[in-house]
């Protein structure tokens, strides 16, 4: 006979639950606010501008452009005596005013990226002088006066020759005219041709069609 077998039943598995995994998120990145610049320099206005990222997050108390000027001059990256020679432009070359706030503007989109940069422009040498064409002896009762850039790309204007040569090259006055020419100041004191422009300017001459550098004409 044979003996039945007895089957102990096994105790059910009870599986604890195991807890969700708790995530906590993590914080945005905290991205600080950024301005872009370029420099303008008026004696390299036939090279590649520079430009810069300049940060102006809580700690840099940068709150309009003036405080970016004064950042910029502060930390030697233009040199002071051209302090009062420097202004803003935006990307189109549109002046912008001094007081104007750096939120504004990156809210606008200017200055947000390099495309948009603002133009930080810096007239370290003149950007124009003005001549008044005065003949001796033609019977022109009226004659013209000119502005005359000087921040042309390759046009080399360091001294009134200069000046002098770019005007005979453009036609502005006959070639036999070349060797009866002069320049005179405002009171009519003869100017040397190989007087410097900047030193000319800083007497007042010619930096407006009101005072003009007179060209004379022996003719």
């Amino acid at each position: 006979m044979t003996a039945q077998a007895y089957c102990t039943p096994v105790a059910p598995v009870h599986c604890a639950p195991v807890s969700p995994v708790h995530c906590t998120p993590l914080a945005p990145a905290s991205c600080a606010p950024e301005l872009w610049i370029t420099y303008h320099q008026a004696s390299r206005s036939n090279k590649q501008v520079t430009a810069q990222l300049i940060d102006i997050g809580d700690g840099a108390n940068l709150f309009d452009l003036e405080d970016v000027l004064d950042h910029v001059f502060q930390q030697g990256f233009v040199d002071a005596k051209w302090r009062s020679v420097v202004w803003w432009e935006d990307c189109t070359s549109v002046r912008l005013k001094a007081c104007s706030t750096v939120q504004d503007l990156l809210a606008r989109g200017a200055g947000s990226t390099p495309e948009t940069a603002l133009h930080l422009v810096i007239a370290d040498i003149p950007l124009a002088i003005w001549v008044h064409y005065e003949y001796v002896h033609a019977g022109h009762q009226h004659t013209a006066t000119q502005r005359i850039r000087l921040d042309l790309p390759h046009f080399k204007c360091e001294r009134l020759a200069h000046i002098t040569n770019h005007i005979f090259a453009k036609g502005y006055l006959p070639s036999k005219a070349r060797p009866l020419v002069c320049w005179k100041s405002a009171c009519g004191k003869v100017i040397d041709e190989c007087t410097r422009v900047e030193e000319v300017i800083s007497w007042g001459e010619g930096v407006c069609d009101g005072k003009p550098l007179r060209l004379v004409i022996d003719l």
